[in-house]
């Protein structure tokens, strides 16, 4: 279940990764549209300019309140034609400063021809009189009796689209006073429901200019715009919405993985309470064994003493019979402290604090045994969550192994460390070290290689340092001696290492 929601958390990810990319993709493209209309643009209007440099000369001198004629504007819109031919999608023209008129304008897909105006300014329908029609009768390719926008006879368009005249308009007087070679001057802008892009270029070398030429192209209508509009939006609102489903299943995954947490640390809690009482059923099975060794013992020799006279009671005999009892007693304590590791109070122990203690404690022992003792302990270890009595029982379990190992005399070295929210102490001997075959059992219950041991020593210490979160394990074989190290977490409930 867990594997099936990560699963689907990562493919809405990911569909809302493309998505984003999507809407990316297409600012990004309508961008690329535009920087290569802007390139389009200024080479038409070098092009047209180029084109009308001497005919725009030859027209006679327009004043306020001239219009262009007839012929000439015809002229114009010609070579406009002609010129924009070469640039799909372009439309064009010339504007006459002096004047404020346009003329010679070519509208790509435009609707219904405006008015033309004569040169006193009177409208003119834009058909030919009617004894030129007589003359001349249909057009050649007049299929419904008009006549076609590039035959002699057509009527010519002056002025621009009427929503981006004014701006053309502005931005060919802006282009009419730069300085000649200059390149086209592009302006980019929304106008109505379209975004046009228009070129603007003062026409010869004249300042200000006469005329100047004017090249638009339409980057998006009104139904691009739409369209790209719905792509964009239903683009965003995928992903946003897999964003947001996204964090919702996260969320959910979080929780569930912290129930997860939750049960494996109840069960782990759980195994180790089984662990605990599987031990305690070993235990119990050893400790028939173990007790029966020492009452034997003491009964054979209280029998002895009831049939010998009481001279028979030497103080050896007597001695035995305290050395099993010590035995017995040193058995019951240490069944006694597996049954209550686990179930002590904790509260916040220092680790250097107890290993300088315990040291202290057989220091009178390993000098008598000629056994010198290094202390590396780090400064500045965290404290840690658990029994004082407990862990310095662990501690003491194991400098006392160690001293075991060395009667003849050796070197003990007790080091602490912290690292990765754990602390650590090892403890090493230069004694004989352990054999390879008792190397994966030392950690049994009643399993010892001493003839005095009771083989619960090295259990009771793992035992203990498990119930804190923590471990004891013996280091692979390197070298003389054996080190035991010892791990405990520095907050409670950290898992053995």
């Amino acid at each position: 279940m867990g594997w099936a929601r990560v699963t689907v958390v990562v493919v809405v990810f990911a569909v809302s990764l493309a998505a984003l990319a999507a809407s990316s993709a297409l600012a990004l493209w309508g961008g690329a549209d535009e920087l290569a209309a802007r390139d389009q643009l200024r080479a038409a209007a070098t092009e047209l300019g180029a084109a009308a440099r001497g005919p725009v000369h030859e027209l006679p001198t327009d004043d306020a309140g001239s219009v262009v004629p007839e012929p000439d504007t015809r002229r114009l819109t010609e070579i406009a034609r002609r010129v924009l031919t070469n640039y799909p999608g372009t439309e064009g023209g010339f504007y006459f400063v002096r004047s404020d008129q346009f003329a010679g304008t070519v509208v790509s897909g435009a609707g219904p021809e405006p008015p033309v105006t004569d040169r006193k300014g009177a409208e003119k329908t834009g058909h030919e009189p009617k004894a030129d029609q007589k003359k001349g009768g249909k057009k050649d390719g007049d299929k419904k009796g008009g006549t076609r926008p590039d035959a002699p006879g057509a009527p010519v368009r002056r002025d621009p689209p009427p929503l981006e005249a004014p701006s053309i308009r502005q931005q060919c007087r802006e282009v009419a006073g730069t300085e000649p070679g200059w390149p086209p001057v592009v302006e980019v802008r929304d106008v109505g429901p379209s975004r046009v892009a228009v070129a603007a270029l003062a026409v010869g070398d004249e300042r200000p200019a006469r005329a100047a030429v004017w090249v638009m192209v339409r980057l998006t209508g009104p139904e691009q715009q739409k369209a790209r509009l719905a792509r964009l939006q239903a683009a965003t609102g995928l992903s946003l919405g897999g964003v947001v489903l996204a964090l919702g299943l996260t969320g959910g995954l979080a929780a569930s993985l912290r129930r997860e947490a939750r049960r494996r640390a109840a069960l782990g809690d759980e195994l180790r309470k089984a662990e605990h009482l599987a031990i305690l059923g070993r235990l119990l099975a050893g400790v028939a064994h173990e007790v029966r060794t020492p009452l034997t013992a003491i009964r054979s020799t209280v029998q002895l003493w009831e049939r010998l006279p009481a001279q028979a009671r030497t103080p050896e005999s007597l001695a035995a019979v305290v050395g099993s009892v010590d035995r017995l007693n040193e058995l019951v304590g240490r069944l006694l402290l597996f049954a209550r590791a686990g179930h002590e109070s904790y509260r916040s122990v220092g680790f250097n604090a107890v290993t300088a203690e315990v040291l202290e404690l057989v220091r009178a022992r390993a000098d008598a045994q000629g056994v010198t003792i290094e202390a590396d302990l780090a400064p500045d270890l965290p404290p840690v969550p658990g029994a004082a009595q407990a862990i310095g029982q662990v501690v003491l379990n194991l400098v006392t192994n160690a001293l075991q190992a060395m009667p003849g005399g050796g070197r003990l070295t007790c080091r602490t460390r912290a690292a990765r929210g754990r602390v650590e102490l090892a403890v090493s001997d230069t004694g004989p070290g352990v054999a390879p075959d008792a190397r994966d059992r030392v950690f049994e219950p009643f399993f010892t290689t001493r003839s005095d041991g009771t083989g619960l020593g090295l259990a009771l210490c793992r035992e203990v340092a498990r119930q804190h979160g923590g471990d004891v394990a013996l280091d692979p074989a390197g070298g003389p001696g054996a080190t035991f190290r010892f791990t405990l977490p520095v907050t409670v409930g950290g898992p053995p290492a």
